[in-house]
């Protein structure tokens, strides 16, 4: 047996992997390799999410890699890639997931700037908030009476690689619509309807 790389992330991740010409590369223990002490080649964190699953579950299991969750007993770096962008990614809400990544944007800026919710209604127009499915941050540092959601691409220019505002898809809007992938609040059933109309608009020309 040698040392291997592992299917999965979490598996390298966490364990010695082995294996050989004859033997797939799994996990230390799964071929029965044990340490001295007959326990797990294993990383501390990992064995801590392995044990406390259920208490850890959505929490951060390594304290030098932010983005690694406890999900499902393991220490995982693959929260986002089932979750729309702008999703929140730990269970005490103050993550979102931003290009397949498990972070708080607003603290690029400072470590005090938390992701919030922006308003559906505008306060200062009573219409309907452009803001709504776009990523906002609050300062907790002001006072609460000073506190405001504000629109984080323009207030701190905080963006995606691509330098565009960071969408919150799927967030709820007003008159029952919900922010879709493009940072727009619409109707479920249009984003449904309009693309088979235009299907059948293409082919009966």
């Amino acid at each position: 047996m040698r040392e291997c790389i592992c299917d999965t992330e979490e598996e390298n991740y966490c364990y010695l992997c082995c294996g050989n010409e004859n033997n797939k590369c799994l996990p230390a223990h799964q071929h029965e390799i044990l340490r001295p002490n007959g326990e797990r080649w294993e990383r501390e964190s990992c064995a801590r999410c392995r044990m406390s699953g259920t208490e850890m579950e959505g929490l951060a299991c390594d304290d030098k890699d932010p983005q690694r969750l406890c999900l499902q007993g393991k220490c995982s770096k693959s929260v986002c890639h089932n979750k729309p962008q702008g999703a929140f990614c730990d269970r005490k809400l103050e993550k979102i997931c931003v290009e397949d990544m498990c972070e708080n944007p607003c603290a690029r800026i400072a470590p005090h700037l938390l992701v919030c919710d922006c308003s559906m209604i505008d306060p200062d127009t009573g219409f309907a908030s452009e803001d709504r499915c776009q990523l906002c941050c609050y300062d907790f540092n002001a006072k609460p009476a000073s506190r405001r959601c504000q629109n984080a691409y323009r207030k701190y220019h905080i963006a995606t690689s691509q330098n565009r505002p960071i969408w919150r898809v799927g967030l709820d809007c007003a008159g029952g619509k919900t922010c879709n992938r493009y940072g727009i609040c619409t109707n479920h059933a249009a984003t449904v309807i309009l693309p088979v109309f235009l299907l059948i608009f293409i082919l009966a020309i």
